[in-house]
Parts: C-alpha cells; structure tokens; sequence
C-alpha cells in the first residue's frame, strides 16, 4: 500500500485540486465511478492534505461542485437518452417490466433512493442515471444530490485526513462542525439503510392486485 500511495503522490501533489474536481464530475456523467470509484480519490486527497500542499477546505468545495454536476449531467442522460440506449442495446437486461419497477422505485421512494445511493460506491455511478431515466422531478433529485453529495464531499476526505494525522488535525482544519458532519454521516447512512430496507420488506410482502 505504502509503494501505491508513493506512486501517486507527485500526482496529486501537482494536480490535486483538479484531480478532484474531474473526478467528481466523471464519476456519474461518464460512468468512471463503476472503474474508479470517488471515493477512492477522495480518501488519497485526504491522506495528501496532511503530506503535501492541498488545503482540505478546497478538497471538499471542489469535490462537492464536481459531484453537482456531474450527477446533473448523469441525470440529463438517463432522461433524454436513456430509454433510447436501452431499447436499442440493453432490452435483454432491462426488459419493459424491470423497468417499469425501476419507475415505481423512484416514484415511491424519491429523494431517499437518491441520497441513498449517492452515498453508496459504485451504485451511485448508475443512481442518477436511472433518476433521469425514470424521469424524477430534477428539483427534487438535485436537493437529494446536494444533501448527499455534501455529507460525501467531507466525510470522505475527512476520513483520509484522520487516517494521516489524527483527529486534532481534522478539528483544526475543518472545525467541530466537520467533525460532527463525519459523524452524521456514518449515522445517516445506517439510518437511511434500514429505513429504506424496512419499506422495501414491506412492499415486497403487499399482495398485488391484478390490472
């Protein structure tokens, strides 16, 4: 691990800022989160704050501005293109049912699905997507994404941080604030976990009527 996170280092030491920024906008619009996940690059830009000249005030506004737009981009494709990719290519994997399902999940479940699975690696890469191609309102998706995406875009390099230094390092750089954000955040996601894990119990126990 030591040799990798020497490898990269001169990498981000130049190029950190922007590596970031790229990424997170990447991530979801070109689908290099399910190769590259953000979260990785995230944790090295934490883990590089403490050893080279990034500053993690603009780690975490670069991340969190990237993984707007580029969620919003993700979105735009899944509701202008998506169902014209999919008829023409993935018809064998997604036939009219599946997707009629991924429409009621949206539809029922809204801003959690969408919180939920931009907090969830990989997952995320396909949420928007199929935001956008169940055809979300965007005023509600692009509040679930920047509640999401906020809680990511600190947590995650605050964990790298915390793994380089400790934890006094966090508190001076980012406050008690991001502190109790990175707190927050591991409570939000098993909180949303068994929330949503709950509902879909119980949706997939409801008889269903016949149409």
């Amino acid at each position: 691990m030591e040799s990798v996170i020497d490898f990269v280092e001169p990498y981000f030491e130049q190029w950190g800022y922007l590596i970031v920024f790229t990424l997170g906008v990447l991530e979801n619009s070109a689908f290099v989160g399910a190769v590259i996940p953000g979260d990785v690059v995230l944790l090295l830009a934490g883990f590089y704050v403490e050893r080279s000249d990034l500053d993690l005030a603009p780690v975490v506004i670069l991340a969190f501005v990237g993984a707007l737009i580029g969620d919003s981009i993700g979105y735009c494709i899944g509701r202008f293109w998506g169902r014209r990719v999919l008829d023409r290519w993935g018809k064998r994997f997604f036939p009219d049912e599946r997707l009629a399902r991924v429409d009621r999940y949206f539809q029922e479940y809204g801003m959690w699905a969408v919180t939920f699975g931009r907090l969830t690696p990989v997952i995320r890469t396909v949420n928007t997507f199929a935001a956008g191609m169940a055809r979300m309102p965007f005023p509600a998706f692009l509040a679930a994404v920047a509640v999401a995406a906020s809680i990511w875009a600190v947590a995650v390099p605050a964990a790298g941080f915390a793994f380089s230094g400790s934890l006094e390092l966090v508190r001076s750089a980012l406050g008690w604030a991001g502190v109790g954000i990175f707190v927050l955040f591991v409570a939000g996601l098993y909180i949303t976990y068994r929330r949503m894990t709950k509902r879909l119990s119980r949706e997939a126990l409801r008889p269903r009527t016949p149409e």
